[in-house]
């Protein structure tokens, strides 16, 4: 079990700064796209057949180039620059711009979701510890602190609120939980099948995310299942992780 833990808290963390991420180091592809626009943008000006552009380079260099037969490479030059130029900006609207706003979409809704999963977890969290709660309370403990300095307060004299809650905890809402667990694995299935992730990590984290919360569908309430149940939960909405501690 321990080899499929994640620190789950830091999941969504590590998808929002894949886009950071892409834009410091690019992909190839993007690298390469620019190049051939630079190289076609700069064939276009210096390939026309009015020679403006080259003499004013020329000018500026104080040396200029010449070549036999240079009006038909110039011409040959002139072509391919306009066809790889315009074949650039179709790839862009055609393309792109549509994968730019898929992805968009697809990290809103699983943004929506994975708050819908924290909250409804947190609900039933605060069911079982405290038997009633005021429903704005599940918002507010989705920060990570307060959901800790929540949790960790001794509400008797031999348990905190989270040992309250791992006690008190029965069968309807260890399956609520679970249930709330596997919808959002399907989300997550449906970001690794419908989504290339460019970074690595952010997608090592969901695919680790997705074996964890599985291999917790068959947990029952009994102190060794209860209890890796439980470090789950408090390694998600606590934010805890078993190497690196508190984040």
């Amino acid at each position: 079990l321990q080899a499929t833990k994640v620190c789950a808290s830091g999941t969504f963390l590590a998808l929002k700064s894949e886009e950071r991420l892409g834009r410091i180091t690019k992909h190839p592809l993007d690298i390469t796209l620019s190049v051939i626009a630079i190289v076609s943008l700069a064939a276009l000006f210096l390939a026309h057949e009015d020679p403006f552009v080259r003499d004013a380079v020329c000018a500026k260099a104080r040396i200029c180039l010449t070549f036999e037969n240079a009006k038909a490479w110039n011409k040959i030059c002139y072509d391919l620059a306009v066809g790889a130029f315009v074949s650039l900006i179709f790839y862009v609207l055609i393309v792109r711009i549509p994968e730019y706003q898929r992805r968009k979409r697809f990290k809103r809704s699983f943004s929506h979701q994975y708050k819908n999963f924290r909250e409804d977890c947190i609900g039933h969290i605060l069911a079982v510890a405290d038997g009633t709660y005021e429903w704005h309370k599940r918002e507010e403990l989705l920060d990570k602190q307060k959901f800790r300095k929540y949790f960790d307060v001794w509400v008797t004299r031999d348990q905190t609120r989270w040992h309250r809650f791992l006690n008190n905890l029965d069968e309807y809402h260890l399956e609520q939980i679970v249930k709330c667990m596997e919808i959002f694995q399907g989300e997550i299935q449906f970001i690794l099948n419908n989504v290339v992730i460019a970074s690595e990590k952010p997608f090592e984290f969901l695919k680790r995310l997705s074996a964890a919360i599985f291999s917790m569908r068959d947990k029952t309430i009994g102190y060794d299942d209860t209890k890796s149940f439980g470090g789950f939960l408090w390694e998600i909405f606590a934010g805890f992780d078993f190497v690196a501690g508190y984040r």
